[in-house]
């Protein structure tokens, strides 16, 4: 889908409102903006955690056992800051 928008005053855009369809995007969702070897992205929340989950899968092969990891990972740091390591 493209759309044509007018960069206002103040640097504003509005986003048309069929892409805001689209995405699911709602009045008052912080977005994020980045810019990306001269191309501007703009993503919210979901879209960062579902690109996080996809990379995080394609490394892994799957999520499972991640949380297991991370809580290992976790007492054993907070055991060593426990010890004054």
């Amino acid at each position: 889908m493209t759309e044509t928008v007018v960069l206002g005053e103040s640097g504003r855009i509005v986003l048309p409102a069929a892409i805001r369809k689209e995405l699911g995007l709602e009045p008052g969702e912080k977005l994020t903006v980045v810019l990306d070897q001269g191309e501007i992205r703009i993503f919210n929340r979901k879209m960062i955690l579902e690109k996080i989950r996809a990379r995080i899968i394609s490394e892994r092969g799957s999520l499972k056992g991640l949380l297991d990891e991370f809580l290992k990972e976790r007492h054993e740091e907070a055991r060593r800051e426990a010890a004054g390591e």
